[in-house]
């Protein structure tokens, strides 16, 4: 609960210091591949790339600081070549989710206006609220224990030159895939539960107003 708390409060933060900044403010759209997966100990995972899209509102603050919240349908997950029971005995091959969350993302971004165009980097939070999932093999049974809401902390760069701009990112979720009662399936996504879920890297273009 601290961390959704300081994941809640950087976010306010953020917006409200970007009110100074609205008469210069730019709407934009959005969207980009996102690769996700997650780490269990003794289990092979692969990551699976997927995709985000959405609106975005930059707010120049000056000085080279501008701030950038974002409403995206994002959609994350993971991917096992094989998982286990509780005494690491072979129950299945196929275990695949695939999760879609609304996320509100906001970037605090810093960069030298260079007139033509503007790199910088950023620091973002985000937290979101998962709206959609889909589970293959032994995923498909255990997709009602999926958590509601994520929160997590993203670092990147992007390149900005006129109305579009260009980045990356890696972001790292803090809270678990699986609620606390997973553990009742007896399998070792119990594994899951660790925090260590859904990070990945993103690339996304938008295109601003």
């Amino acid at each position: 609960m601290k961390k959704i708390a300081v994941i809640v409060a950087a976010l306010a933060i953020a917006v409200s210091a970007g009110a100074q900044g609205f008469d210069d403010t730019r709407l934009g759209i959005t969207g980009g591949v996102t690769s996700s997966s997650s780490k269990i100990k003794e289990v092979s995972t692969k990551n699976i790339a997927m995709y985000h899209a959405g609106l975005a509102l930059e707010i120049p603050l000056g000085g080279g600081l501008a701030v950038q919240p974002e409403v995206l349908y994002q959609v994350k997950g993971l991917s096992l070549d094989k998982w286990g029971d509780s005494t690491g005995g072979e129950i299945g091959k196929s275990f695949q989710t695939k999760v879609g969350f609304i996320e509100v993302p906001v970037q605090i971004q810093w960069g030298p206006d260079l007139v033509a165009f503007r790199p910088y980097g950023f620091i973002e939070p985000f937290v979101g609220y998962q709206i959609t999932s889909n589970g293959k093999g032994e995923a498909a049974t255990l997709n009602e224990h999926l958590q509601k809401m994520e929160y997590g902390l993203s670092l990147g760069a992007g390149l900005e030159i006129l109305n579009l701009q260009v980045s990356a990112k890696y972001f790292w979720n803090f809270g678990p895939v699986y609620q606390s009662d997973i553990a009742k399936t007896g399998s070792t996504i119990g594994g899951l539960m660790d925090g260590n879920n859904f990070n990945g890297f993103a690339v996304s273009v938008a295109f601003f107003f």
